[in-house]
């Protein structure tokens, strides 16, 4: 499937999508966004996917939404025809959104500047590493916008509501230095190291036992919502279905046997969720 402003690669069960207008920073347009629904489709209906890289080409990660189609829905910049977000703003939060329908883990590589709204979407994934030279924002108040693309909703989840508080209102560009001490990232690391480490760390994870692995991330996003009875249930339902597994019994005999356990990352995903 052709895409033009993203692109979707993948390599042993480690697939990376990566937006694909370096000319604007990688900003978000409502074409692009239709392409992420496109490529999250794809990458559900493929067995073979294990985990998935968010990132950009060329400097940036995502400069947020795109200036021109902001400038036209705030009347900043007067044209005919229909609001450049091609519908409410809900709608084009939606399809950026898209990425939280994968049932796979998702890493947001943030190789550059992630701005806004792009930086919104990392928050969306499960997983952050950025490059140290990265830069961060909440910038919309800047604007004079209201936040969107959740980020009301990932941050203070993240780091708690008083340092969310801070950096919203603000608006203010933060680096990833600081951006892992407030915990809104796993790990900075020097940009000579950046693309090995979220190498090795996909592969990590496509290396683990691919049902055990898509079961956990839907039992931790539902833990957040639901009380401590309710998820010891679902634990259990969950932990009794992956006993009926070839993975657990390769991941036991492996264990007894003292070996690294064989094959997993080959088993296709034919499962619950």
């Amino acid at each position: 499937m052709a895409y033009e402003h993203i692109r979707l690669a993948r390599d042993r069960g480690i697939v990376t999508l990566a937006f694909n207008r370096p000319e604007t920073r990688n900003s978000m347009t409502p074409e692009m966004g239709e392409e992420v629904i496109r490529a999250v489709n794809e990458i559900r209906a493929d067995t073979d996917a294990r985990v998935v890289v968010l990132t950009g080409t060329g400097k940036a990660f995502s400069s947020g939404g795109n200036l021109g189609m902001i400038a036209q829905d705030t009347g900043a910049r007067l044209g005919g025809g229909a609001p450049s977000m091609l519908g409410s703003p809900r709608e084009f939060y939606d399809r950026f959104l898209a990425i939280r329908n994968l049932p796979v883990p998702t890493i947001a590589a943030i190789n550059g500047h992630a701005i806004g709204a792009g930086l919104c979407i990392a928050l969306a994934c499960d997983l952050r590493i950025a490059a140290a030279d990265a830069k961060m924002g909440m910038t919309f108040t800047r604007l004079g916008l209201h936040p969107g693309m959740g980020a009301t909703y990932f941050l203070p989840r993240l780091i708690g509501t008083a340092r969310a508080c801070e950096l919203v209102f603000t608006g203010r560009v933060f680096d990833a230095a600081e951006a892992e001490r407030l915990g809104v990232i796993n790990r900075a690391v020097p940009r000579e190291q950046f693309e090995p480490t979220v190498r090795a760390l996909a592969q990590e994870i496509a290396a683990a036992a691919p049902i055990a692995v898509r079961l956990v991330k839907k039992s931790i996003h539902r833990g957040v919502q639901h009380t401590l009875d309710d998820m010891l249930d679902y634990e259990a339902l969950n932990q009794g279905f992956t006993f009926t597994t070839a993975d657990a019994r390769e991941g036991v005999m492996a264990m007894m046997e003292k070996r690294e356990p064989k094959g997993l990352a080959k088993n296709k995903y034919a499962g619950r969720g």
